[in-house]
């Protein structure tokens, strides 16, 4: 418990210290017009990412940790080894090959593994929202409160190819489909899930509440009255494809909680509520939006599937709320209401987190090198 409340504790020390300036010359960029790509100040974004990049390297038995660790000390770190991974059939294979390539010229130390994921994941998520997020404070308290930090010590593939998808935003954003395949391409390679996310390019893209968008939600509850037979015709359609393992995973278990949902929706409201005040030109921000309605629509569609599957494929855009809930809080809601709204923000996702934290049992660390907390 000593090292997650850690995590929080660098937060708000390094929000004492910078978040003031950085909001400020954010929020004047934009009410100015000028370019929405300011960037703020590295050195918070740096300690902060930095921090969890340290825990995630050092730790040794923390949820499926052990499984990673056993995998990369098979790895026989040769190419013979990488030979013989291109000739398998299974999937990810860019994982174990770039695992073969590190321990041929890197390290075999599995610490030094975790650190080299650890920090390419890191550099994205400064990368983002550097540019992209209006609050520093609110974007590293999301990211925290929603657990999603927590990757970086669990589902290593999956949260590596999060990442680089999350890299692909910029390319959703200037609307250039080629470079963000390519990326989901190759985020594919060590998560075959993020195949699912090329579609995703013409969900997203145009503005939040279009015809389009509005048209989207109809069809997905519409699906979601039909989704056991619509389940089992995929079934059988996508048989041996790339995404039969995908609706096999969704038909196979069982759902998750329905507080999940509730709280997905939230930001949605607020920006429902808000919309004449958000500025409809932010490309960034309309995508935000149209991800969080997808986010809620996963999250209501893992209460009667696969809980795990689906709520791990909402990851990929439960991300963009570190962006959308900053926006929302410092710019589309009114000055009267703002105090409010950011309090209940605050009291409600910290309890959201720690109800989450106990209810899956991971307030624990493990580390051979700096001991269990």
């Amino acid at each position: 418990m000593v090292i997650h409340f850690s995590v929080l504790a660098v937060i708000l020390i390094c929000a004492l210290i910078w978040e003031p300036s950085i909001k400020n010359n954010k929020i004047s960029c934009i009410y100015n017009g000028q370019s929405y790509d300011y960037k703020s100040q590295l050195l918070p974004w740096l300690i902060v990412f930095g921090y969890i990049t340290f825990l995630a390297a050092m730790r040794s038995n923390v949820n499926d940790t052990s499984a990673y660790i056993n995998s990369f000390n098979r790895i026989p770190g040769t190419w013979e080894g990488i030979k013989d991974i291109l000739n398998d059939v299974g999937k990810d294979k860019a994982f174990d090959i770039t695992a073969n390539l590190f321990k041929m010229y890197i390290s075999s130390d599995y610490h030094m593994w975790f650190a080299f994921f650890a920090i390419i994941e890191s550099s994205v998520f400064i990368y983002v929202l550097r540019r992209e997020s209006v609050s520093f404070l609110d974007s590293c308290f999301l990211f925290f409160a929603t657990t999603l930090y927590y990757n970086y010590f669990s589902m290593m593939r999956q949260w590596f190819a999060v990442a680089l998808v999350f890299f692909g935003s910029k390319f959703l954003k200037e609307k250039r489909i080629v470079p963000y395949i390519i990326v989901c391409v190759i985020a594919a390679q060590y998560h075959n899930s993020a195949y699912l996310l090329i579609p995703l390019y013409f969900v997203v893209s145009g503005k939040a509440w279009s015809w389009k968008q509005n048209g989207i939600l109809a069809i997905s509850v519409v699906c979601l009255l039909f989704l056991n037979p619509i389940l089992s015709t995929l079934q059988f359609t996508t048989e041996g494809t790339t995404y039969d393992y995908a609706i096999s995973a969704m038909v196979g278990s069982t759902g998750s909680s329905g507080l999940r949902a509730v709280i997905a929706v939230v930001p949605i409201l607020i920006a429902f509520v808000c919309r004449n005040y958000i500025d409809e030109d932010n490309e960034m921000i309309n995508i935000c939006i149209n991800m969080s309605m997808i986010n809620f629509l996963l999250n209501v569609l893992a209460t009667f599937t696969s809980g795990l599957y689906v709520i791990r494929l909402a990851t990929y855009m439960s991300v963009y709320s570190l962006i959308l809930y900053p926006y929302l809080l410092n710019i589309a809601i009114s000055d009267r209401s703002r105090k409010i709204v950011k309090t209940g923000f605050y009291i409600i996702y910290f309890i959201f987190y720690c109800y989450q934290m106990v209810h899956q049992g991971s307030f624990g660390y493990s580390s051979d090198i700096l001991g269990s907390f």
